[in-house]
């Protein structure tokens, strides 16, 4: 994808015509020669607009070379377990997410241990622990009654977001229609919430139809993340239910605490005071089946 602003960069060279005065007796002469001239000037600055276009797409997107060992298909939990390792959260930092459901609905998080339950209607926003894993159930659609489904949030990074402004800024995690459907067909979807790298970014606000991009089962989505940017949270949306004679306490996350979130409402200059979250990142590799 190429921007205009990559175009009008410092890549694209100006290209200056030219005329020069001819004598009025070989006018007539060089008439035909001068639009010929003229044609395939224009074709020339046409194709190398077309080359510099190409050169500048490249440049936005560079190839990835790193080797990424993290893919979608590994067990959930990996990627957050080794985020722990990595250093990516500390325990007092409560990492805010905004969860939003297509259509709206009632947003419920199991968290710590022994396993505890919290409801909010969407958006819902909340504080989580860096590495770890948590179960959400969806319910209460409006547009679709009696259906429950149990998506997971696995948090791999964090933001650094101005002092005092935490809550201000939480991830944003979107749960589409599409995908609903989709997971109660039995199907899974994962999707992959990514910074954007600042050069990268595209020149634009971004909408319902530019902040998705699908990729192909068989490519490895925290690589293109990676690409773009900066892997922060991977949302996985199946069919996979509760047992009705009871689940392991792995089925509903790592045991990360939830914290209370919600931006802040205090007046200009008056410092606030967000909640910090009070648990460690886990220590383990059990992650949920």
């Amino acid at each position: 994808m190429t921007f205009l602003s990559d175009l009008c960069g410092k890549n694209l060279q100006p290209t200056a015509f030219i005329l020069l005065p001819f004598p009025w007796r070989h006018q007539s002469m060089l008439l035909q020669t001068v639009r010929t001239q003229r044609l395939m000037m224009l074709v020339l600055v046409l194709a190398s607009s077309l080359l510099v276009a190409d050169r500048a797409d490249a440049q936005v997107v560079p190839p990835y070379g790193q080797f990424q060992p993290l893919n979608q298909y590994l067990t959930p939990g990996t990627a957050g377990h080794w985020a722990a390792i990595a250093g990516k959260g500390s325990g007092n930092w409560s990492q805010p997410v905004k969860i939003h459901l297509d259509g709206g609905g009632d947003v419920t998080v199991y968290h710590g241990r022994p396993i505890q339950e919290a409801t909010h209607k969407s958006p819902a926003q909340l504080g989580v622990g860096v590495g770890h894993l948590y179960r959400l159930r969806v319910s209460n659609m409006p547009d679709l009654p009696g259906v429950e489904i149990y998506p997971t949030i696995e948090i791999v990074d964090r933001l650094h977001p101005p002092a005092g402004k935490k809550h201000d800024f939480p991830i944003p995690v979107y749960i589409d229609r599409d995908d609903i459907e989709s997971a109660i067909k039995g199907n899974l979807v994962t999707r992959v919430v990514y910074i954007e790298q600042p050069q990268l970014a595209a020149p634009f606000a971004l909408d319902e139809s530019t902040r998705v991009r699908t990729l192909l089962p068989a490519q490895n989505v925290l690589a293109q993340a990676d690409r773009y940017g900066r892997p922060a949270v991977i949302v996985r949306i199946g069919g996979r239910l509760p047992s009705v004679h009871g689940e392991r306490p792995a089925f509903y996350g790592t045991g990360g605490i939830v914290s209370a979130s919600r931006p802040n409402v205090q007046p200009p200059n008056t410092p606030a005071q967000p909640a910090e979250l009070n648990s460690s990142v886990p220590q383990n590799g059990s992650t949920p089946e």
